[in-house]
């Protein structure tokens, strides 16, 4: 009988998540936001469901293209309530935790509308670039913490690194490699 291959898959996307937003000082929530209804929306939502959230709202440009996020969440036992962009700032001051998931530019649009925020509100913007979005700026001026993308990624990596050769990765020395918002 010949040895038989097993391949095993993991998503470092919802680590990375996990882990920013707890740098940003959020490691349990009720209160969650998600901008965007995409695949990094949907280990967003993943991410929001392992810090306590079980009904995170999500907030989409477009309904009709967050099929699989809406697929995901039921089988993560989430359920999620979806907004438009122009409804997303009432939710936005409620949050605990916020993970945006769109572009630049799709974010800047919810600035004007964003009033203050919960003082220990964590915005996690999966944008790389620019490094401090102009919703990230505007959350900061609104009174929350942001953290950028890049502190996502390098989770990511660094659990990639463990699940790859079984050992924890140098996130110290890694980090310094990334460029500070």
């Amino acid at each position: 009988m010949g040895t038989r291959l097993q391949l095993v898959g993991a998503n470092t996307d919802v680590h990375g998540v996990v882990a920013a937003l707890a740098e940003g000082g959020v490691s349990a929530a009720t209160e969650g936001v998600v901008i965007g209804g995409g695949a990094t929306a949907t280990s967003a939502l993943a991410a929001l469901g392992r810090l306590g959230v079980t009904r995170p709202v999500v907030v989409v440009r477009n309904r009709a293209r967050a099929g699989g996020l809406m697929r995901a969440a039921t089988k993560m036992g989430v359920e999620p309530r979806f907004v438009a962009l122009e409804d997303a700032p009432h939710y936005l001051a409620d949050a605990e935790a916020v993970v945006s998931t769109v572009p630049a530019e799709a974010g800047a649009a919810l600035v004007p509308a964003l009033g203050p925020v919960r003082p220990q509100a964590v915005l996690l913007d999966a944008v790389y670039s620019p490094l401090v979005t102009p919703l990230g700026a505007a959350w900061r001026a609104a009174g929350g913490t942001f953290v950028p993308g890049t502190r996502m990624l390098l989770h990511q990596a660094g659990e990639q690194v463990r699940l790859m050769t079984g050992m924890a990765a140098p996130l110290d020395a890694m980090a310094k490699v990334l460029p500070d918002a």
